[in-house]
């Protein structure tokens, strides 16, 4: 009878543990102010400027799959604005995540309307580490998010 309530307290110190262990994990990537910027890069953009016309979505994503946008942009056609970097005007942009971040994710075309068929520019998530540099690629360029404060 000592042994199996021995082990039953094994069992939830363990658990405590573990949950304890996974709570300090997620407080790296707590709610709060993020301070970033993006870099749209399209290497064999041939238009008149060589600037990329950047449409899709940037953003984190909670365990849940809950979403905080970073970016956004509709594809509208021939006017699709030039942007390869964003915020165009000033070092980064901030946004309030209010859910934990497990992943950065951006899906990203570029427009080339009466030219050819669209580029994707980056298409996935990568994990989240904490601040510093997330490169996602496509197959025909990459998109590059600093997270400088999260």
């Amino acid at each position: 009878m000592r042994f199996q309530s021995v082990s039953r307290l094994t069992a939830v110190a363990s658990a405590v543990l573990l949950l304890l262990g996974g709570a300090a994990t997620s407080a790296q990537a707590a709610p709060g102010p993020v301070l970033y910027s993006i870099d749209f890069s399209n290497p064999q953009e041939r238009d008149d400027n060589n600037l990329p016309e950047p449409y899709g979505r940037v953003y984190l994503q909670a365990p849940w799959g809950q979403q905080t946008a970073l970016w956004e942009h509709p594809d509208v056609g021939i006017n699709t604005p030039t942007l390869p970097r964003y915020p165009d005007a000033g070092p980064y942009e901030m946004r309030f995540v209010d859910h934990p971040v497990i992943e950065v994710c951006a899906f990203v075309d570029e427009d080339d309307t009466g030219i050819n068929v669209d580029d994707v520019l980056a298409a996935g998530c990568v994990p989240f580490e904490g601040p510093g540099e997330y490169t996602i690629t496509g197959d025909d360029g990459s998109v590059t998010i600093h997270l400088y404060s999260v």
